[in-house]
């Protein structure tokens, strides 16, 4: 147990490097689902295809029947509130750390 506890504490190891990415996608999950019903369908769409599908905002705007603007717009917009959301989690989450 004290041998996986200080791989913990070393950045490098492997241990760390799967929590961090664990870590990463669970808050990633949460911050979308907060956020996604906030949105009409088609800008979260937009924003789904765009970002995560890696499809090209020309293309999106086809397939959804809307401008590339409104696509690109979608996606600004999105990604605005997920970062605002994010700075909302960590601050709120500071309050729980130690003073450094």
């Amino acid at each position: 147990m004290n041998q996986r506890l200080a791989e913990l504490d070393d950045p490098a190891s492997e241990i760390t490097l799967i929590w961090n990415q664990e870590h990463d996608q669970h808050v990633l999950e949460k911050l979308l689902a907060v956020a996604e019903p906030q949105f009409a369908p088609s800008t979260w769409a937009a924003f789904r295809k765009t970002t995560f599908d890696g499809q090209k905002p020309k293309a999106v705007a086809e397939e959804l029947g809307i401008s590339l603007n409104a696509v690109m717009i979608a996606k600004s917009r999105v990604l605005s509130k997920l970062r605002q959301e994010a700075t909302g989690l960590m601050e709120a989450s500071s309050k729980f750390l130690p003073n450094v």
